[in-house]
C-alpha cells in the first residue's frame, strides 16, 4: 500500500469501523479491500456504506445502476472499482457486450442505456456542468429529473470509493480475478 494506508481487519480497525466491517462480512460473505482501507476512518466507511445502501433506493433498475457506476468509474479511471463492478454488473445481468463497451470507451448498442451512460459520464467529467441539450437528450431517451439526481447519488458513492482507491492504490480482491482493467490514461495531474 502507498501513502501509509493499511488494509484493516476487525483487530486493527477502530471500534466504530469494526462494527461496519462485521455488517459487510454478513451481507457479502467477505470484506472487500476497499472497505478495509476505508476502515481507517469510521466516518469515511460509514459514509460509503450508507451511500451504497441509499443508491439501491434510486429509481434505476439494477442493470441501469451498474451501467451508471461503470460510466462513472471509467471517467474517474479507478482500476479497482472497474474490476469489482465488472463482476457486480454481471451478477446484475448486464450483458457482456454492454460491459465491454463501457470498459473500452465504446458506445453501448441499446439507445436508452447509451443515453444513460453518456449522461452519467458527462455529469462526472464536467462536474455537473451539462448543457440544456445534454439534459434534453437524456430526457428524450426516457429519463427524467429524478434520474438525473439519482446519478448524483451514484456519483457521490463512487467519489468516495474511486478517490480512496487512487489515494491508497487498493489491491484487487480475489473475486476480481479475470476482470482487471487498465485505465485509458486520460486524467492529468493537477497543476
Amino acid at each position: 500500500m502507498i501513502n501509509g494506508f493499511s488494509i484493516h481487519d476487525n483487530s486493527t480497525a477502530p471500534a466504530a469501523s469494526a462494527e461496519i466491517l462485521n455488517g459487510v462480512q454478513k451481507a457479502w460473505g467477505f470484506v472487500p479491500n476497499l472497505h478495509r482501507v476505508l476502515a481507517e476512518s469510521p466516518a469515511a466507511l460509514e459514509a460509503y456504506s450508507t451511500l451504497w445502501e441509499i443508491a439501491e433506493k434510486t429509481g434505476f433498475t439494477p442493470q441501469e445502476r451498474n451501467i451508471v457506476y461503470l460510466a462513472i468509474i471509467y471517467e474517474n479511471e479507478c482500476t479497482y472499482c472497474m474490476a469489482g463492478h465488472t463482476n457486480l454488473s454481471r451478477m446484475a445481468k448486464v450483458d457482456d457486450d454492454t460491459i465491454a463497451a463501457v470498459r473500452e470507451g465504446r458506445p453501448i448498442a441499446d439507445p436508452k442505456l447509451r443515453a444513460l451512460r453518456e449522461f452519467a459520464a458527462k455529469i462526472t467529467r464536467q462536474r455537473g456542468f451539462v448543457s440544456e441539450a445534454d439534459v434534453a437528450a437524456f430526457k428524450a431517451a426516457g429519463y427524467d429529473n429524478r434520474a438525473a439526481l439519482d446519478i448524483l447519488v451514484l456519483a457521490a458513492t463512487k467519489l468516495i470509493s474511486n478517490y480512496t482507491n487512487h489515494l491508497a492504490q487498493t489491491p484487487n480482491d480475489a473475486f476480481m480475478k479475470g476482470a482487471e482493467w487498465s485505465a485509458p490514461g486520460k486524467l492529468r495531474p493537477a497543476a
